[in-house]
């Protein structure tokens, strides 16, 4: 069916590219609702950084599906599959400079737009810099993940200093959210807090320490990472049960913060 794929690992990638694309859409529903809220005017570009997170993991993940199903048919070339990976890079620091940007609001009520946007444009430049100095020459599918080929050796002090600039804003800033919980005994916002922060965190804590060495470890961290994408809607939409424990109704509310004492997440 495709060089890059072995034969006996057909079924099992045939049913990853589904799961993909089941993924994508619950991601890109999460988004849709939450660009949906009703905020004030104050918080909505927050409100859309949040949705913007969620849409565009979406938009992320279903790349990496087409990707795959277009190996699966022996129709991904090298050009087409570098050209994926720029468009999936530019969508990347798009969404992570969407939920750095919610975060540092809900925590610090301002936006930092001018150093959150250089910092991610710096992001993104140096990554296509580092992507090139390698020479990508070719295109390979590993464990259901397609990845390009290199002919030199990454630069190992750049490679870490992306690293570092990849997941360190992230966890920073949703570790400082989760300090949020000491400044409320509402039991409305601990809720939120809970779900909104231990959602972003689960979401990183999978995506680094769950491995995809094979396919049906690719298969089952695809279905996991759901998880924190619903946690994130129960958030702002919460179920039956938790309207009657916690007193929540629909959060179709501003998520500007009040005083520091009490600050709204």
């Amino acid at each position: 069916m495709s060089a890059l794929i072995p034969a006996s690992q057909v079924p099992l990638a045939v049913a990853l590219v589904v799961a993909t694309a089941g993924v994508s859409l619950v991601y890109g529903y999460v988004g849709y609702r939450l660009h949906r809220r009703q905020v004030s005017s104050e918080a909505r570009l927050a409100s859309t950084q949040f949705a913007l997170w969620w849409g565009g993991l979406g938009v992320s993940t279903a790349i990496g599906g087409t990707e795959l199903a277009l190996a699966l048919a022996g129709a991904l070339s090298f050009p087409l599959a570098l050209t994926f990976y720029l468009v999936v890079v530019l969508v990347d620091c798009a969404f992570l400079w969407g939920l750095v940007g919610f975060l540092l609001f809900v925590y610090t009520g301002k936006y930092h737009l001018f150093e959150l946007t250089a910092f991610y444009a710096w992001f993104y430049v140096t990554l296509l810099y580092y992507v090139f100095t390698q020479v990508p020459s070719s295109v390979a599918v590993v464990a259901g993940s397609v990845n390009l080929q290199y002919a030199a050796h990454p630069i190992a002090v750049l490679e870490a200093v992306l690293v570092l600039g990849l997941l360190g804003p992230e966890l920073v800033c949703g570790i400082l959210y989760f300090s949020l919980l000491r400044r409320t005994e509402d039991p409305a916002r601990r809720y939120r807090i809970w779900l909104v922060a231990g959602g972003i965190l689960l979401w990183f804590a999978i995506d680094v320490f769950v491995p995809s060495s094979t396919l049906p470890w690719a298969l089952a961290k695809g279905v996991v990472q759901v998880i924190p994408g619903i946690l994130s809607l129960f958030a702002f939409y919460p179920p039956a049960w938790a309207r009657r424990r916690y007193g929540v109704t629909s959060w179709d509310e501003p998520v500007s913060p009040p005083p520091a004492a009490a600050r709204s997440p």
